[in-house]
């Protein structure tokens, strides 16, 4: 590839190609990432629209708490099982809302270390309004005293929606 091909304007992830420079000798060139750079926005929009739908599914308990970890983690049953150390016939039990009652303490651990989320996210949904537009999101640092937190109940019976909004 000569350097002039492998140059792509995007300043938020940068990466290092071997490129062949104009004297024609080979050297590092430092340059956007080109999938970044003309995919990212797609990406991240059907990831979002992807996590609303399986949202909700949960809330009408369609699909179980791991089921929706599972398909955002983009894991299929056998690694799920073998990250958790549980059987797999019992993990593809947990995946259907009627049989999740009967997962144990020590399963929702292992499933919330796969999925590096607390237990308590297994069993409520933590939505933040953002711009009146409430979204799953990662509560920001520093803003706790601006924070108004509500719990409802959904049809599913182990999910409790929880809403957080920032106080005007």
């Amino acid at each position: 590839m000569k350097e002039k091909d492998g140059f792509v304007d995007y300043p938020e992830q940068q990466m290092i190609l071997y490129v062949e420079k104009d004297d024609g000798k080979y050297g590092p060139m430092q340059t956007g990432s080109f999938i970044s750079a003309n995919y990212m926005e797609d990406y991240i929009f059907k990831r979002r629209n992807l996590e609303i739908v399986l949202r909700e599914q949960l809330y009408k308990n369609d699909i179980s708490p791991v089921k929706y970890y599972m398909v955002l983690e983009e894991l299929s049953l056998s690694e799920l099982s073998s990250r958790a150390g549980i059987r797999k016939s019992r993990t593809k039990k947990h995946l259907d809302p009627k049989q999740f009652g009967c997962v144990t303490a020590d399963e929702l651990r292992r499933y919330a270390d796969v999925f590096n989320v607390p237990v308590a996210n297994l069993l409520q949904v933590v939505l933040v309004n953002d711009h009146d537009i409430f979204e799953s999101n990662f509560i920001l640092e520093n803003k706790a005293e601006k924070i108004s937190v509500q719990h409802a109940s959904t049809d599913n019976p182990y999910i409790v929606l929880t809403k957080i909004e920032e106080r005007k």
